[in-house]
């Protein structure tokens, strides 16, 4: 019967435990301190422990990161609603700087100035 992820790696962390004990008592036996026997596993645990921060600090890393990056396009999505001072305007702007009407480089050309080249 097929049991779902957690089931499994459940299953074979057991295994890997209930191993574990077996060849500590085989090596205590053999007149090896308790201390040196229990290394190993205090080593597995700290290093998982490690991993799992590792990996929480490049998440957060990520996350901080997108979260620059949406500010910064979020900000660039303002610039272009507003439109720039700087821009220049060419042809009919009805929202112009200075009223509607045509624009050349920037500055309003009234009807009389109709040279736009």
């Amino acid at each position: 019967m097929k049991q779902n992820l957690g089931y499994r790696i459940g299953m074979q962390t057991r295994r890997f435990v209930h191993w574990f004990s077996v060849w500590e008592k085989e090596m205590q036996q053999q007149g090896v301190p308790r201390w040196v026997t229990k290394m190993p596993l205090y080593l597995c645990i700290a290093a998982t422990v490690g991993l799992l921060l590792v990996g929480a600090f490049f998440i957060a890393i990520f996350l901080a990161l997108m979260v620059v990056v949406a500010f910064f396009l979020l900000g660039m999505a303002e610039g272009v609603k507003k439109g720039s001072d700087h821009e220049y305007l060419m042809g009919y702007q009805a929202m112009g700087p200075e009223g509607p009407g045509t624009y050349v480089a920037g500055k309003k050309v009234s009807d009389d100035d109709e040279d736009l080249s």
